[in-house]
């Protein structure tokens, strides 16, 4: 009875051993998974850091875009960029420069929209500001519907709703108007 002991204790250990063995074995031969991090929605097609994109219309108008990031949506046609500067620069040469937090570019109307602490600067038209700004290519307008205020010079005009026409480099602001000089105005 001893030696059936004995003999049983032995292949009980030898049994451990080998399942040890074995399960020791089945781990090394499989890979390990890998937990990837998303990084992108699935709804984007393209993600990209410091972003600078330039393009030559029809009308001879030229784009300059430049972001520290962007995202294509390609079903939408939509560019999405952060911390966004926008150049334009016209047939005749006049540049206006547009800077904004965020910015939205649908790629097949050519229209932009440029929201969060929005200045436009152009060298004769002075400077804009507001908290959003659309630019709609086809009628080539610059708009608003909130507060915006407009600089040249020693002049201060401010008004609720814009729009900036720039073929004809006209301003109309809808309501609430105020306008304020400061220093003096030429003869």
């Amino acid at each position: 009875m001893k030696n059936r002991r004995k003999a049983l204790i032995i292949f009980a250990v030898l049994a451990a051993i080998l399942c040890g063995a074995v399960i020791w074995v089945i781990s090394l031969l499989q890979e390990p998974e890998k937990t990837l991090q998303k990084v992108m929605s699935d709804k984007v097609d393209l993600q990209v850091r410091n972003v600078r994109y330039t393009e030559v219309g029809d009308s001879g108008m030229r784009w300059e875009i430049v972001a520290d990031t962007a995202r294509y949506l390609k079903k939408e046609n939509l560019a999405l960029f952060e911390k966004v500067m926008v150049k334009l620069v016209m047939k005749d040469g006049k540049t206006y420069v547009m800077n904004g937090d965020r910015g939205k570019f649908n790629t097949e109307s050519r229209d932009m929209e440029i929201e969060g602490n929005v200045v436009i600067e152009s060298e004769d038209s002075g400077r804009f500001t507001a908290d959003r700004l659309r630019y709609r290519e086809a009628e080539k307008k610059v708009e608003t519907e909130g507060p915006v205020v407009m600089e040249r010079g020693g002049i201060r005009v401010s008004g609720v709703g814009m729009i900036y026409t720039l073929g004809e480099k006209k301003v109309s602001l809808l309501s609430q108007v105020n306008a304020r000089i400061t220093g003096k105005i030429g003869r």
